[in-house]
């Protein structure tokens, strides 16, 4: 991808998730930064109204805004603590939204999700009718991650990953993330002749990069990842300095801007497939050699290629692929529950009916309805 490229995908973009970083609305005592969230806002109307695109915004400073409120200068690291600030802190958020986005005449609208409604198949399509109806208004859904409710184990961890789910969600066409740096860099920032990474790919390694930043949960680290995920669904995703005046705006006109920009993934999952991918997995099955390079020739996982299997799950739900070393070969939707399975692994698929006494398919789980992964990792 070369820089006219980039114009033109940004151009052709019609459903956009910006992403505003804590790091970027709120100050050093833990306020927020209303004049800079004020001008963001005008720049994201400017969007909306001149270039006549759908926004969602997916917006960090919830809990900072919390302790803000209470006087709290101090980051903690108490999860009750955290969800009750960020109960304190998510009405007032929304509300200097929901006023600077009516200066303009646009409707702000608050939508909290958890995790769980990413991997709850219902809930999703309920979220993603939600949100389709909210931009079709031409109402910018101002969306946050539910901390005053949710659990340590569900939970996305960040902004940065949830608004890459956000991308799935609305099938949006660019993921802007905005930051407190200017994008990715080539080595330490701090460090003479450390150059932003203008355009990255799907094989970029970044297990050099720092972490966590002071005030948000995310870091450079996060947004990469969130980046790589959106590069992955065949979308592009762009990191840009949200501290800059009219950084949105001089993005879109055109205007020199420092960015680190991730290219679409010529070889994307289908949308359905990064939905499996974030879910979850309630039981794993074990498989043969064979069935390996089955799977990764594009092909349905077949009963006989089964040699273990692991957890009680039902048909219909999401389950890993495992090799006998115990690595991930993938991950899909169960045509037949373990017990099931637990009955029919190793036999030919032309048997299941005299085993079962009946038959759902001939395929234990069919490649329509599973992600393959090309190496060893945690989905």
């Amino acid at each position: 991808m070369d820089k006219q490229d980039f114009s033109e995908k940004l151009d052709k973009a019609k459903n956009i998730v910006i992403k505003i970083g804590s790091a970027v609305i709120v100050k050093d005592n833990n306020a927020i930064n209303e004049k800079l969230m004020e001008n963001i806002v005008d720049n994201i109307a400017f969007l909306i109204k001149k270039r006549f695109k759908h926004i969602a915004v997916v917006s960090s400073g919830a809990v900072a805004s919390g302790m803000s409120v209470m006087k709290v200068k101090t980051k903690t690291d108490n999860i009750v603590h955290k969800q009750a600030f960020a109960a304190i802190g998510q009405p007032r958020l929304v509300d200097l939204y929901g006023r600077f986005f009516a200066k303009h005449g646009i409707n702000a609208s608050q939508v909290l999700i958890t995790a769980d409604d990413i991997q709850n198949r219902r809930r999703f399509i309920n979220a993603k009718n939600s949100l389709t109806t909210l931009l079709k208004w031409k109402s910018v859904p101002v969306i946050n991650e539910n901390d005053s409710v949710v659990v340590e184990e569900l939970r996305f961890g960040d902004n940065d990953n949830l608004s890459a789910y956000i991308v799935n969600l609305i099938e949006a066409d660019v993921l802007i993330m905005l930051s407190d740096v200017d994008g990715v860099y080539n080595k330490n920032p701090t460090v003479e002749g450390a150059k932003v990474v203008e355009f990255i790919s799907d094989d970029f390694e970044f297990s050099h990069l720092e972490g966590a930043n002071k005030i948000g949960s995310g870091g450079i680290k996060s947004k990469i990842i969130a980046g790589l995920k959106v590069s992955k669904l065949g979308r592009m995703a762009v990191i840009i300095n949200g501290k800059k005046k009219d950084a949105l705006k001089n993005l879109f006109e055109g205007n020199e801007v420092k960015k680190t920009v991730f290219e679409p993934c010529e070889k994307a999952i289908t949308l359905k497939q990064s939905w499996i991918e974030s879910c979850s997995p309630n039981g794993v099955v074990v498989i043969d050699k064979g069935a390996i390079v089955g799977l990764r020739a594009n092909k349905s996982l077949l009963a006989s290629g089964i040699v273990k299997i692991y957890g009680v799950f039902d048909r219909g739900d999401i389950i890993n692929i495992e090799s006998e070393e115990g690595n991930v070969i993938a991950k899909g939707i169960a045509n037949y529950d373990s017990s099931e399975i637990e009955k029919i692994k190793g036999i030919h698929s032309s048997k299941i009916t005299e085993v079962l006494g009946y038959k759902y398919s001939n395929d234990v789980v069919h490649i329509d309805n599973m992600v393959v992964v090309s190496k060893q990792e945690s989905l």
